[in-house]
């Protein structure tokens, strides 16, 4: 049983590696495609309004929120503080993951929507560190939206950020509705 585990662990450790590498090399290789073919040439609108391809540079983090800090706290924030994160997330989840944690006297194990949405969190973080630390700022150029309901203006890594905060978010809609249903009638889901 506990080389079962052990392997499992591998398997989906270097699942995982690979997710992350082929996630990040896409961004990369989007961002170097924009910064060529899009730099200076103002917007290109896609699909009506609906897609909008434009070209900045973002010294800050989404919507460039910290860039206007000074230049030691914005790489603190920006680069040390995700350095330190996401090996951290990365050995949480799978050390949490696979042979499960224990808590409230039974094993948790973390399913595939936590794995996918780490992967893409890492991806999207290892993807915008790159730009940071390399180029001093994130090659941003996608923005969706309709009419004046717009996102700020992005890049796959913040994409995959975001499609992983609407994953989790599922998941735990859909693990509530199933306790929900699991729970016997008249019995409250809220427990002291």
């Amino acid at each position: 049983m506990e080389s079962r585990s052990v392997r499992r662990k591998i398997v989906l450790g270097v699942a995982l590696l690979f997710a992350v590498v082929a996630l990040v090399a896409l961004d990369q290789w989007t961002k170097g495609l924009a910064a060529s073919l899009l730099a200076g040439r103002g917007t290109i609108r896609l699909l009506g309004d609906f897609a909008v391809l434009v070209y900045i540079s973002n010294r800050g983090a989404f919507l460039s929120l910290g860039s206007g800090l000074p230049e030691l706290a914005r790489n603190v924030f920006l680069i040390a503080l995700p350095i330190a994160a996401i090996p951290f997330l990365v050995w949480a989840l799978l050390k949490r993951g696979i042979g499960g944690a224990v808590g409230d006297g039974e094993a948790k194990s973390v399913g595939w929507a936590e794995y996918s949405s780490a992967a893409l969190v890492v991806a999207g973080g290892v993807g915008n560190l790159i730009d940071r630390v390399f180029l001093g700022e994130v090659r941003d150029f996608l923005n969706f939206g309709i009419g004046k309901l717009r996102t700020g203006i992005m890049n796959l890594a913040d994409l995959y950020i975001l499609f992983a905060l609407i994953v989790i978010a599922c998941a735990l809609a859909s693990r509530s509705l199933r306790a929900r249903r699991a729970a016997p009638p008249g019995s409250s889901s809220l427990s002291a």
